[in-house]
């Protein structure tokens, strides 16, 4: 009853964590920061000096760095879209192989279960049956003994089904390998200008821990990964379909739940690009 009365408070608890975290990871990183990872800290240093009074001879200079910032914000920003493209193809492909594996596990877990109910149904009735006659009696005992000892081997058996079958991860894409230092495919690289963002100190995270640092930490805490030394493990997340290892029903649940946390933590790349281009001065040209 304690365990049960505590539930309430412990989801309370957890909404209050979660959205606590979210209130912080909300807050954007300075434009200035953006500006030096896209390499415009320049420009936007030397708009800001001549915004405030621009010339006619400096129009066409003012025009021009708004045209070079708002360029090199459009290419980081389609560099997060392809990369994100890639994380999600790979985390639908994992999805799909989960649930066909899933699927074929609850089938056969649905029918063991069913057949230890019919066969232990139809023991145990013969059993009683038996034990009408009293000359029967010990018969009756042994069936029954053999009821319980073949329920009890059919209920192991779906035990071990539980864990479901595994299975190759035949997509090519291992957009985790880098996070590891394992061997990446030539489509699962990040960009410069991504990887240096991941290795970065968020100015809402913990102080003095990346960005990448932050996830990696995470997934030792909710059991994605025993330690950053599991091999087996994180071979399982960063495989490549050469390697032909097999893979469990919670190998892609893991997988594509790490490859979820890396899409939203570079998505806020996109919202620090949109708060460079809003904080840009406007321009404002005399005759």
């Amino acid at each position: 009853m304690n365990l049960v009365r505590s539930l309430p408070l412990l989801a309370l608890a957890a909404i209050t964590v979660v959205t606590s975290a979210q209130t912080v990871m909300s807050r954007a990183t300075p434009p200035e920061s953006t500006a030096e990872l896209i390499k415009v800290s320049g420009e936007l240093a030397q708009l800001k000096k001549l915004s405030p009074n621009v010339t006619a001879a400096d129009r066409w200079q003012v025009l021009w760095l708004h045209q070079r910032i708002s360029e090199q914000v459009t290419a980081a920003s389609l560099q997060v879209d392809a990369t994100v493209a890639q994380i999600d193809n790979e985390i639908a492909r994992a999805n799909e192989v989960r649930g066909y594996l899933s699927d074929r596990r609850d089938r056969a877990v649905s029918r063991t279960n069913l057949l230890g109910i019919l066969l232990g149904g139809a023991v145990g009735a013969t059993a009683s049956g038996l034990q009408l006659s009293s000359n029967l009696t010990k018969p009756a005992a042994g069936v029954g003994i053999g009821a319980g000892a073949l329920s009890a081997g059919i209920a192991l058996t779906g035990i071990r089904e539980e864990k479901g079958r595994n299975s190759t991860f035949e997509f090519q894409s291992n957009m985790l390998a880098e996070f590891f230092d394992r061997p990446m495919l030539p489509n699962s690289r990040y960009p410069e200008t991504i990887w240096i963002f991941l290795n970065e100190s968020s100015p809402s995270g913990p102080p003095g821990i990346t960005r990448k640092e932050d996830l990696l930490q995470n997934w030792v805490q909710v059991r994605r990964i025993d330690s950053l030394s599991s091999k087996e493990k994180i071979d399982h997340l960063t495989s490549e379909p050469a390697e032909d290892l097999k893979l469990s029903i919670d190998d892609f649940e893991d997988r594509s739940a790490m490859l979820q946390d890396v899409r939203a933590r570079i998505s806020y790349l996109k919202r620090d690009l949109g708060e460079l281009l809003t904080s840009l001065p406007p321009v404002e040209i005399q005759p």
